[in-house]
């Protein structure tokens, strides 16, 4: 069955109250709950002296009425007698401010008596629901990376830091040629020099930026695998995830999943919405896992600050839960159940208002419970197959963060404006790490991979000599894997690959554009501008595909394509407008049955052993009308649809192929 659920804090509510959230629960066909994220002061009140009684109570509950429980660690949030006797467990920032209490995941990961305590609470946790009925699974630390908390310049880091680099250079020697520290004299002579990049008046080091980056990441890792290894000890039987924020940058995700059973999405989308962008966070979800639930699905109202955001529209709950699950979800949890009356989150509207009572949000909710409970069972052991890849790195988001070369350049919306041409077309998109194994895949994209090395540059060349499409962004190959620019100059270690190199580049930061032709391919004599970071293509085996039209790089290439064997490798040396570069990528897919798909309509598919389910969701707000390749029956009203169809406005259709 599809899980479908809701994020419940015993903690906050009376047990007479929770008997009545639980009534309406059922009525609404819930079927799990995530509890326990931020209960540590109720779990051990004082070191040592542990409470579990009152979510006993609770876990028994919901048991009762069929509804089954994830919890979570609540390692988060420490209790305030553990700041009273370790101070110094508390984050450092770049400036050497330490945080304070009061919020949420504000300790250091490489504090020992952090990692003690938290080793303690999560042993007794998980030997006491080990055998406990209804508790099927566990959530690890919740909303990792929130708050931008993964990076701490405290003194436990700096130690921990300089014994990381011992460890991955050996040498102080090799710390030196990798971060090129004869810039500006700040080479090292022992590994008591080396200090954390804390905030200097023109930014760290670039290489020392970017293997900080690495360490901080590394450090959550070591830390959830520390909590993960107990819960494995004693659970056993319990699945185990962690809810991630998929793009909050400081973490990667990617290695992240290789401790898990399946990552969570923590969805904290606000109101406007992009659906593009959110199908964008979910697909990168499952893709490192391959499924995946999605643990904090807005129920209401965003809040940031105190200010409380803009209020979903009607139909807006159901949409996003079936976007959800045909984007490849198994499971989703809705955030809060019932609104905080107290706390930083009082205006994060839950299922429920703050004073209990099942208005609109509920009905709604209670309408897409009816839907999973009557149509999930035929989505078992359904995936989603994509014949298309983007080629995504946590490590060129670090990249980027610190030398984005392009103003404003973002890397998570320039892969998402790659990622929304793909599905202008139809398709569905795996997004992968640049060295995942790409045979299948009838084409991959690969925004700005930046970092490049010859054993990659083989691994695509082989997969563009078995009939392959591959399509380099901007600024691709500009680095090592040390962050520093290649000696050749960019492409890099694709130059050969690319058939390619950069001659020049054109940076204009504050605006500027020239026009760009297309001179061969589909969009022959097309024409468009182009600004803000320009490469002028030197063919050395490519052919040039399009060229810029005016100004000093007047008939120079932009754009350039080579066939290897059986497939073709572009390069694009300017940023396209969108409506463009969704014309350029569409006419690189495969033919997809469905024509002519409305803005605003997604439409993707599982597959089983049993066949496929075709979703079609409008995001658009007003209804849409499309032709389909045939008759089919839909889940949702059991009645059969096609070849015209009209989706409504939040409409879904769940077709079965």
């Amino acid at each position: 069955m599809l899980r479908f659920g809701a994020t419940y804090c015993p903690e906050q509510w009376t047990p007479e109250e929770t008997a009545e959230h639980i009534k309406l629960m059922v009525k609404a066909r819930v079927n799990v709950v995530r509890m326990g994220d931020y209960a540590w002061c109720a779990f051990e009140p004082e070191q040592g002296r542990f409470k579990f009684e009152w979510m006993d109570r609770a876990v028994e509950a919901f048991h009762k009425e069929g509804i089954d429980t994830v919890l979570a660690t609540p390692t988060a949030v420490p209790p305030m007698w553990v700041f009273a006797r370790h101070p110094h467990i508390l984050q450092m920032d770049a400036h050497g401010l330490r945080s304070n209490p009061g919020a949420r995941h504000h300790c250091c990961l490489n504090a020992p008596e952090y990692l003690l305590l938290c080793d303690a609470i999560v042993q007794e946790l998980a030997r006491h629901y080990a055998s406990v009925p209804g508790v099927i699974g566990w959530q690890l630390h919740s909303s990792p990376g929130c708050h931008s908390t993964v990076r701490c310049y405290c003194e436990h880091c700096e130690k921990a830091f300089r014994q990381w680099l011992l460890a991955k250079y050996e040498t102080i020697e090799r710390v030196n040629e990798a971060w090129g520290t004869a810039f500006w004299g700040f080479g090292f002579r022992n590994w008591n020099d080396v200090p954390l990049p804390r905030a200097t008046p023109d930014g760290p080091n670039p290489g020392h930026w970017l293997d900080f980056a690495r360490f901080s990441s590394g450090t959550h890792l070591a830390f959830c695998k520390r909590q993960r290894d107990l819960i494995r000890h004693h659970c056993a039987e319990h699945f185990i995830t962690l809810a991630a924020r998929t793009c909050s940058g400081e973490l990667d995700y990617a290695a992240h999943a290789e401790l898990v059973d399946f990552l969570s999405w923590d969805n904290s989308h606000s109101l406007p919405e992009d659906p593009a962008r959110t199908s964008y966070h979910l697909e990168l979800t499952r893709s490192l896992k391959d499924t995946f639930w999605t643990a904090a699905q807005p129920a209401g109202s965003s809040a940031a600050d105190g200010v409380m955001g803009e209020a979903p529209a009607p139909g807006d709950l159901r949409r996003w839960a079936w976007q959800t699950v045909a984007n490849g979800a198994d499971g989703v949890c809705f955030h809060p159940w019932r609104t905080a009356r107290f706390g930083a989150e009082q205006f994060l509207h839950g299922v429920l208002d703050w004073d209990g009572a099942p208005r609109r949000r509920y009905k709604e909710l209670a309408r897409a419970g009816e839907e999973f409970a009557n149509a999930g069972g035929q989505m078992l052991d359904t995936r989603i197959d994509a014949k298309i890849a983007l080629l995504r790195s946590y490590e060129i988001g670090w990249v980027m963060e610190r030398q984005p070369g392009a103003a404003d350049f973002d890397y998570d919306a320039h892969c998402v404006s790659l990622y929304r041409a793909v599905k202008r077309t139809g398709h569905v998109c795996d997004i992968v790490s640049p060295n995942a194994p790409l045979s299948g895949y009838a084409a991959a994209i690969a925004p700005c991979l930046a970092i490049a090395d010859e054993a990659l540059a083989a691994q695509l060349e082989a997969y563009v000599k078995e009939g392959g499409t591959l399509v380099f962004t901007p600024q691709s190959g500009s680095r090592t894997a040390s962050g520093a620019c290649p000696s050749g100059g960019p492409p890099g270690a694709f130059q050969e690959l690319a058939g390619a190199r950069v001659d020049e580049i054109f940076a204009f930061p504050g605006g500027g554009e020239v026009a760009l032709n297309f001179a061969r391919g589909a969009l022959i004599a097309q024409q468009c501008r182009v600004g803000r970071w320009l490469e002028s293509l030197e063919c050395v085996t490519a052919q040039p595909v399009a060229e810029y039209a005016e100004g000093r790089l007047k008939g120079k290439a932009a754009i350039t394509q080579r066939i290897i064997g059986k497939g073709h490798v572009y390069y694009l040396g300017a940023y396209l407008p969108q409506d463009m570069l969704e014309r350029f990528i569409g006419g690189l897919m495969p033919e997809y049955r469905i024509k002519g798909i409305p803005e605003g309509v997604e439409i993707t598919q599982r597959k089983g052993k049993d066949g496929r389910f075709v979703f079609l969701i409008n995001h658009s707000g007003e209804r849409q009308t499309l032709r389909l390749p045939g008759e089919f029956p839909d889940l949702l009203t059991g009645k059969t649809v096609g070849p015209v169809v009209t989706v409504s406005a939040n409409g879904i259709l769940a077709l079965k192929a």
